[in-house]
């Protein structure tokens, strides 16, 4: 997998894990997006992993990762990708925060650093309950 910066026709272009399908991908949300600190993961020129941070407010932002249902074992160059984002997020930030509908995106929040925090009822895209995680500067 080749790690490449976000362009906002990759968000048009991906097409995500079931778990996912619901995400807003319209043309005003991926110019949003590249607004942010993002990235896009391709392999043999076919988009399979969006990431980035999201600014909420001055001293938060929300980690976003958007996977195809495909995508190869190639964990280590998105995990390398995360960690570079939540570095530099957390010297720009207090608080980074994400969402999890489903126990795969739980174990990965959890390699990458995150800490669960508590399960918000109706919070996900689709209205299913949602883990709420976060990494909080010391």
């Amino acid at each position: 997998m080749k790690i490449i910066p976000y362009e906002p026709r990759h968000l048009l272009e991906i097409e995500p894990q079931k778990s996912q399908e619901s995400l807003e991908r319209t043309q005003e949300r991926a110019e949003q997006l590249a607004t942010y600190q993002s990235f896009t993961g391709v392999i043999d020129g076919r988009v399979v992993a969006i990431g980035g941070l999201v600014e909420l407010n001055p001293i938060r932002a929300y980690l976003y990762l958007i996977v195809t249902g495909d995508i190869p074992h190639q964990w280590t160059q998105l995990y390398r990708s995360a960690r570079r984002l939540i570095n530099a997020g957390l010297t720009d930030y207090i608080r980074l925060e994400t969402l999890s509908a489903f126990p795969e995106a739980d174990r990965w929040l959890e390699l990458i650093g995150f800490k669960y925090e508590g399960t918000m009822r109706r919070a996900g895209p689709d209205g299913c309950d949602a883990k709420m995680y976060s990494i909080v500067r010391d």
